[in-house]
């Protein structure tokens, strides 16, 4: 069975619409970076890079989902002076299951995006914690999660309520709501024509 993952032709006035919405999450993205890199909140970072990778997920389709996270995580890393791409190992196949469970289980609403973000972030955050500082046996562990991780964190929670209400009005703004996009759309049209065709 083939698999369509773009299956029409888009007009050009979609292909501008979509050229601009990319361009405002990639500015969004640089940003979320700059934030990261020059407004120190303490001693932590705000996580926003994830909060904005999670939720382009939650509006977008699989494949420029996987890719924008992908970019989000490496982006994360240099922000925050870390292993280059070890963020992107996590925050891609967690954006993948974002996308797959809007597209076939849930709806799309701010509380489904508020728990599966803060899904996300909990995992980021424990793959870090032990691949950095439990396996090296960091002797200031506590210190780390109580001062750094936890405050990043919660904050992350918090602020991924404005980031959907941004990210959501870009996308009803300069989105194609009818368009069907997306590899479950594909594969549901292919069943629909062997469906006409058996009868």
């Amino acid at each position: 069975m083939k698999i369509k993952i773009i299956n029409r032709s888009l007009t050009r006035r979609e292909m501008i619409r979509s050229a601009v919405r990319w361009a405002l999450y990639a500015l969004l993205l640089m940003i979320f970076y700059s934030i990261q890199c020059t407004m120190p909140f303490f001693k932590w970072q705000p996580l926003l890079i994830i909060d904005l990778a999670v939720c382009v997920a939650f509006f977008e389709g699989e494949l420029s989902g996987c890719i924008f996270a992908a970019i989000c995580g490496m982006m994360h890393d240099l922000s925050l002076a870390s292993l280059f791409g070890f963020t992107s190992i996590w925050l891609v196949p967690c954006c993948l299951f974002v996308t797959l469970f809007v597209t076939n289980l849930i709806h799309k609403n701010i509380l489904n995006y508020i728990w599966m973000n803060a899904v996300t972030i909990i995992i980021i955050e424990l793959t870090e914690l032990l691949f950095k500082y439990v396996i090296w046996r960091n002797p200031h562990i506590g210190i780390i999660v109580l001062e750094y991780m936890l405050p990043a964190s919660l904050s992350a929670v918090a602020l991924s309520v404005p980031i959907y209400l941004l990210v959501r009005f870009i996308k009803h703004k300069l989105g194609d709501e009818t368009a069907d996009s997306g590899i479950s759309a594909a594969m549901e049209q292919e069943d629909d024509k062997k469906e006409q065709i058996r009868f």
